[in-house]
């Protein structure tokens, strides 16, 4: 009895990709940058978070086992999940991390426009997205099982 959605290799391989481009971006960026320079970072940008979110969107969009046991796994989690979380989301812990690190991505673009990274700014960054990278990852090549 499935509790989880099957693997997509799609889902997984694009996972992959998006966590290469954000990490060649923090590696560009990872001495610290001018605000007067984003204009040659924005493409980046906008590619990695672009990605992140279309990731979001086919990760979530696959079917999800409904069966006796993840209804009372749904129903406990709905009594616990909190207001600020989509219940859809909050059932795929991947979709949740990768729009997590998107939200990190958008936050360190708009730092840039504003007042460019310091090296700091950027180290505390990446920690953040690559903690969200990794619980996304695991999760999803768990589902390979």
């Amino acid at each position: 009895m499935p509790l989880a959605p099957t693997y997509d290799k799609a889902v997984s391989e694009a996972l992959n990709v998006a966590n290469t481009d954000a990490m060649t971006l923090f590696a560009g960026v990872s001495l610290g940058v001018q605000k007067q320079d984003f204009a040659s970072r924005a493409d980046q940008y906008a590619q990695v978070i672009g990605k992140l979110d279309a990731l979001a969107i086919s990760a979530n969009a696959r079917p999800i086992p409904k069966n006796a046991v993840t209804d009372k796994v749904n129903a406990v989690l709905d009594k616990t999940i909190p207001v600020t979380v989509e219940h859809s989301d909050a059932r795929l812990p991947s979709v949740v991390a990768i729009r997590k690190i998107a939200e990190t991505m958008t936050k360190m673009r708009d730092t840039d426009i504003k007042q460019g990274l310091t090296t700091y700014e950027v180290i505390a960054f990446k920690q953040q997205a690559s903690i969200y990278f990794d619980q996304a990852i695991t999760y999803e090549n768990f589902l390979q099982r």
